[in-house]
């Protein structure tokens, strides 16, 4: 069952949604214009400037989706603002609408549905989001479904906790499009050194797909000296026709202009 533990909170998922536009159950357009304080301040078709709603409310709605892995789109469930906390609820990876009467589900996404879901990308605004809603599904989505998997640079087989669902473009510079193609923009990084060399520009992978390193000549003796010997010239398989673009991106931006030897 789905504990609120691996869901955002209520602000965190409204502050990550803050620009988007998100359908109700009848399919009526919703965007939260700014979060601040306990309110969050909701664009309908009916009130263009925005009108408050408190966050509370949809926290409660997450707090019941949590337990009951469904919820009603009904006053009673959801208070007098449930037509949008019900939208909010369904941007949620793994849920959607069901009935009639409409009611917001929340199962287990498959890695097709995490792939397509609008929102799923957004829900990492912060990091803390991040960690609950989106590494745990791309790492799986990334893996297969498998318990192990490799990781793209070093090549080495780890059990799936000790991988990371790294981006090859930095998340914060994807458009929306590229975001929602997680099966090429992203890949399987060991937390044991290759995530963090990666995106701090001392590794990148080139056109053919093969790692490159800043120059290890003038590094001390020991084991990052080593890792970094280690995976020179080894093969990405992460690198594809599909996913070059954003390989290009990260030589140019952060490899390059890291300042590192």
């Amino acid at each position: 069952m789905t504990s609120s533990r691996e869901l955002p909170t209520a602000k965190e998922l409204l502050d990550a949604l803050t620009g988007v536009e998100i359908l109700t159950a009848t399919g009526s357009p919703n965007t939260v214009l700014e979060v601040h304080g306990n309110v969050a301040r909701v664009q309908t078709e009916r009130s263009p400037g925005g009108r408050p709603v408190e966050i509370s409310e949809v926290q409660r709605g997450l707090d019941k989706l949590a337990e009951h892995r469904s919820v009603r789109v009904t006053v009673d469930e959801l208070g007098h603002r449930s037509a949008f906390v019900g939208a909010v609820l369904a941007t949620l990876p793994g849920a959607r609408f069901g009935g009639p009467p409409a009611e917001v589900i929340l199962r287990e996404p498959t890695g097709d549905e995490v792939t397509g879901d609008l929102h799923f990308g957004e829900l990492d605004a912060v990091t803390s989001v991040k960690v609950r809603t989106e590494q745990k599904k791309l790492r799986k989505l990334l893996a297969g479904g498998a318990g192990f998997a490799e990781c793209a640079l070093c090549g080495d087989r780890y059990p799936i906790d000790f991988l990371i669902a790294a981006h090859i473009k930095k998340r914060a510079v994807c458009t929306d499009q590229e975001r929602r193609d997680l099966t090429h923009v992203a890949m399987l990084a060991c937390s044991f050194g290759c995530d963090t060399l990666y995106e701090s520009g001392w590794i990148t992978v080139d056109e053919n797909g093969l790692v490159q390193t800043r120059s290890a000549n003038t590094l001390p003796e020991g084991h990052f000296r080593t890792r970094i010997v280690h995976l020179k010239g080894r093969i990405c398989v992460a690198h594809t026709a599909s996913s070059e673009t954003y390989f290009a991106w990260h030589r140019e931006n952060v490899f390059v202009s890291s300042g590192m030897p």
